[in-house]
Formats: structure tokens, sequence, C-alpha cells
């Protein structure tokens, strides 16, 4: 009851730190490789992580593999943010999935942005705000 409890806080203060400010929106960022999508689930972060970064940067400071982002990438905005019901938190970058880092991970650890997960089959729609080429910063 306590986890659910501290659960519940800590989505409420993930909304009101979305709303605090247009930085802190929640984006998601995917590779040019996958198809454009019109609604996401899966993992995202505050788009102030991310702006004005190259996209190895964004690699970096998400913890996702190197070269993941290297032909480009796709910036998605929520166009409503995630309900309470529709998201996990999953803590920070450096701790993939919200749990220690472990050298055998799928991952490499992150720089320590914020990170949430939206759940499979909520379909929060989103809108494609840029596609990134190779050389070019986040917008």
């Amino acid at each position: 009851m306590a986890n659910d409890l501290n659960q519940d806080v800590l989505k409420r203060n993930a909304i009101a730190y979305w709303q605090l400010s247009p930085r802190n929106k929640p984006v998601k960022l995917t590779s040019l490789a996958r198809a454009p999508m019109f609604w996401s689930e899966g993992y995202i972060t505050c788009h102030k992580f991310i702006a004005g970064r190259s996209l190895a940067e964004a690699e970096r400071i998400l913890g996702l593999r190197p070269g993941e982002l290297s032909g480009g990438a796709y910036l998605y905005e929520f166009l409503r943010l995630p309900t309470a019901e529709e998201f996990d938190t999953r803590g920070y970058t450096q701790t993939p999935g919200g749990q220690p880092w472990h050298a055998s991970g799928q991952y490499p650890v992150g720089a320590g942005a914020s990170q949430w997960e939206v759940r499979k089959n909520t379909y929060i729609p989103t809108r494609l705000i840029a596609a990134i080429a190779r050389g070019q910063n986040i917008p």
C-alpha cells in the first residue's frame, strides 16, 4: 500500500512538473529507421534534457545504444499529457527501467535525465514536431 501511495505522489508530481514550463513537456525521441507514429508508448523524457543537443549527445543522455540515432530521429510531442493511469515512473536514465544499472543490461547507463514509461496500449496521441537528420541538433 505504501508503494502505491508513493507512486501516486510521484505521478502527481510528474504531471505538475510537465505543466510547469514548456521546456518540461514530455517528448518521445525515436530512430528515423522506425515508421512515424501518431500515438506513443514506451520511454519518454522532458524536452529540456535533449533540446539543442546532437543526436549522439541525446543517446548518451537517454542511455540509448551508441549509434541508435545515427541515421536520424523523430521528435514527438504529446497532444495531451499522460494521466496517472497511463504511465509509470522510471527514475532517471542512469538507472535503466528504474533499476540499478548492470553491465550485462541491454542499454548503457544514461547521463541522468528524468524518464517515464507510457504504458502499452494507452494510445496517447502525439504530433511529429521534427525529423532530425544526421548532423542536425534537436530543436
